[in-house]
């Protein structure tokens, strides 16, 4: 629309004459520039005022009268002169009739310039000639071409001489006559028309689309067009490609979401082949696929256009030796396409003319990088022109159904080899988990669940779920050897760690994977992997490095701790075998160190045998009322000897029985090895305090010294399970570790707990509880 009113107003500013627009009054109500540039006025000066404000003074009733006797059917004709705004006074020959202006009744006031006359014509004819617009002048009523531009001639390709004097009818100019007609009478009630859409006819028949724009115009009582066309043909190309394309594209994204998912793929191929013949409107499109050796080839599938036969019962098993070039432009030319059939080897015209195929075009089906089969157009009722655009649509969905039958092939491949694993695990009775490692979504198998204990329903079949159960001190190894495996750093993932079971005791199992499906962007999509149970095993192992660290501190024992007192024994008794003359007191301190080592080597050799004897389950359990006060008194008097030789005051504090219900046996051996771990770490003149004390349902014993005391860290050793931890005594005494062991491990036994307290250099309390008689 802005370019034709662009036009049509470099017309009206280009003609040389002076035009004023009036209203019936005689009131100016548009001017061109020559009134402007010529006269000196300014735009805004001339609007409003009356035609004679442009007169000379004294011809103003002569103008007025002019006016007032024009009437709608004549035109009046005037030499009155024009007066410049400077007072010049410019000689013109005038017209005056009626007319339109934008739909209004007007006066149309020319005045030629008789001064410029020849100069104005040849500026008119510059402008209409140069215009990039089709432009013409032509009758009203007939339609007789009046004048033509140089860009109406060049774009249909006439000759003026063809053109001036013809109407459009006779030229055959429109593709519907009707609408010039149409298109007339709107000018008649609106004086002119924009922009209406409109198809010509070129001297040899092509079509070109325009945007016309027509102005009525009025000349000395005879009526004209003024046409103004622009050619908007390319537009209409751009648009009718883009039409095309966008329906391709939306051709291309059905086909592509049909294929997301591959269930009913027969159905889908036979869909889509109806969709491309439909498109394409060829007569045949069919999918021809290889046999395992690659040699022969069938139609599998086919799509027939309206009055066209089926071939897919004819075409199987077709062996390639029989046209041997097809495969060999296949695999040059990455298809075979043709016009006419005819330019196709002598081996290929031979196939296809029996088909009657007259033109053709077939792409190769790529599977798991070999050649499946293949893809084909075929037309039968005449030579088809194929356009780049539709070629390659076609190329892109065979690629798409390419990949379809291979993600086919694939899923059929996995699904075998995963029932062969389900198989596999179901024997081997293992939890299989399958996580799909773009959503999070992880399938537990009814075994994985029942091995830790929950029914299926109970667990949320999710990542998250499994993160939760695995133990916090396993978790950073885990994370590490699966992360591997992730970026490509291992072929596949292995970890031995910890479930928490429902019970909430925790469960040891080894847990395998591997990556099976990656996403077109080649990141991991799918895992499957197992859990297989291995408790029972592990603690198998726990029980066996347990019994290893016994037999090894056994060894350590028997090498060490008992060589080093029967050495000294024996070394005692030669000395007093050897030496006659010994006198009485150092006979006597050798006979009492001789008794020391026995005794502290018996007290070894029984915690050795104690200690075997429980770890190999051979203790037997057996609870009776007892009598504690006694069974301290009576070890009081044991190591009373040993006690007053390092001046150690052992002081009882009970004024009461305490009667226990414990296995005796287990009881003796408790109290002798705390009260001979508190001599040998307490310094000379100590103090050893044994209290007794009555608590709910329990008795405590509290052996409390002033010895060296013992560490934090030292403590833990003491009282943990897969650590020996020994020291020397004030003395130098040689400890195993194996008392306080056993003294823990008998006090467990008897339903009791043992409590360390200790502070370096001030002393230790060593307390534990046995069950109280009930009365």
């Amino acid at each position: 629309m802005y370019t034709n009113q662009v036009n049509f107003k470099n017309l009206f500013n280009a003609i040389n004459d002076f035009i004023f627009i009036l209203d019936l009054n005689g009131n100016i109500i548009e001017v061109n520039n020559p009134v402007l540039a010529l006269l000196g006025y300014l735009k805004g000066e001339l609007i409003g005022s009356n035609i004679y404000a442009v007169h000379p003074p004294e011809f103003k009733d002569k103008v007025k009268e002019l006016i007032g006797k024009l009437s709608i059917e004549t035109l009046e004709t005037s030499s009155i002169p024009l007066l410049s705004k400077n007072g010049m006074q410019i000689p013109v020959e005038s017209i005056i009739f009626h007319g339109n202006w934008n739909n209004e009744s007007a006066l149309i006031f020319i005045s030629r310039n008789l001064c410029e006359n020849s100069i104005s014509e040849e500026k008119f004819h510059h402008v209409f000639d140069s215009n990039q617009a089709l432009m013409a002048i032509s009758d009203m009523n007939t339609g007789v071409f009046i004048n033509v531009n140089k860009t109406f001639l060049t774009s249909l390709g006439y000759e003026r001489s063809e053109i001036i004097g013809h109407n459009s009818k006779e030229l055959n100019l429109f593709y519907n006559y009707d609408r010039r007609i149409e298109l007339a009478e709107k000018v008649k009630l609106n004086s002119h028309i924009e922009n209406e859409y409109v198809i010509i006819r070129t001297k040899d028949g092509k079509p070109i689309h325009c945007l016309f724009s027509i102005s009525f115009i009025k000349i000395q009582a005879n009526n004209y067009l003024l046409t103004s066309a622009i050619n908007i043909s390319p537009l209409k190309e751009a648009e009718e490609k883009l039409k095309r394309s966008l329906h391709q594209q939306t051709l291309l994204a059905d086909i592509s979401q049909n294929f997301l998912s591959l269930t009913n793929l027969s159905e889908k191929i036979n869909h889509t082949l109806g969709l491309l013949g439909n498109e394409t409107g060829v007569s045949r499109v069919y999918i021809f696929e290889d046999d395992v050796t690659g040699s022969k080839s069938s139609n599998t599938y086919e799509w027939c256009n309206v009055g066209i036969s089926s071939q897919i019962h004819e075409l199987q098993d077709i062996p390639y030796k029989n046209f041997p070039s097809w495969k060999k432009i296949l695999d040059k030319n990455g298809k075979i396409f043709s016009t006419n059939i005819k330019n196709l080897p002598s081996d290929i015209v031979d196939i296809l003319d029996r088909q009657e195929i007259k033109s053709i075009l077939v792409f190769p089906l790529i599977v798991q990088n070999h050649f499946f089969g293949f893809i084909g157009f075929d037309e039968c009722t005449g030579e088809k022109e194929w356009e780049h655009e539709e070629i390659d649509l076609l190329r892109t969905i065979s690629g798409i159904i390419s990949n379809s039958f291979e993600r086919h092939i694939f899923q059929k491949q996995l699904l075998e080899s995963e029932i062969r694993q389900k198989l596999a695990i179901e024997n081997t009775e293992a939890g299989l988990w399958d996580w799909n490692m773009q959503t999070d979504d992880v399938f537990f198998n009814d075994f994985w669940c029942k091995m830790l204990g929950y029914e299926k329903d109970e667990i949320e079949p999710n990542v998250s779920t499994w993160e939760k159960l695995v133990h916090p001190d396993d978790m950073p190894k885990v994370m590490k050897d699966l992360n591997e495996h992730i970026d490509g750093k291992s072929d596949y993932y292995e970890n031995t760690h910890r479930l928490l079971s429902k019970s909430g005791k925790w469960k040891w199992v080894i847990d395998k994977g591997k990556i099976i499906e990656f996403d077109a962007d080649k990141k991991p999509k799918r895992a499957i992997g197992t859990h297989i149970d291995i408790d029972n095993q592990k603690k198998i192992e726990e029980e066996l490095r347990n019994l290893n660290k016994t037999k090894d501190k056994f060894f350590s024992i028997i090498a060490h701790d008992l060589r080093g007192p029967i050495s000294s024994m024996m070394q005692i008794s030669e000395m007093v075998s050897d030496n006659d003359g010994l006198d009485e007191e150092t006979f006597q301190k050798f006979l009492n160190s001789q008794k020391e080592l026995s005794k502290s080597t018996f007290q070894l050799l029984e915690n050795l045998l104690n200690w075997a004897r429980y770890n190999s389950e051979q203790v037997y359990f057996n609870p009776k009322k007892i009598d504690l006060n006694a069974i301290i008194d009576e070890n009081i008097i044991n190591i009373k000897y040993s006690a007053k030789q390092k001046g150690i005051s052992i002081i009882t504090d009970y004024s009461e029985a305490f009667m226990a219900y414990a296995d005796e046996d287990m009881v003796q051996l408790i109290i002798r090895n705390l009260l001979s771990n508190a001599i040998k770490f307490t310094g000379n003149d100590g103090v050893i305090r044994i209290e007794l004390e009555k608590k709910v349902n329990v008795i405590k014993i509290n052996i409390v010294d002033s010895g060296q005391g013992i560490s934090e860290e030292n403590i833990n050793k003491i009282i943990s399970e897969n650590e020996f931890y020994s020291t020397y005594g004030t003395a130098k005494e040689k400890g195993t570790g194996l008392g306080l062991k056993l003294c823990k491990s008998y006090i467990e036994e008897n339903n009791g707990t043992l409590k360390i307290e200790s502070k370096l250099n001030i002393g230790s309390s060593f307390s534990f509880t046995l069950p109280i008689v009930k009365i």
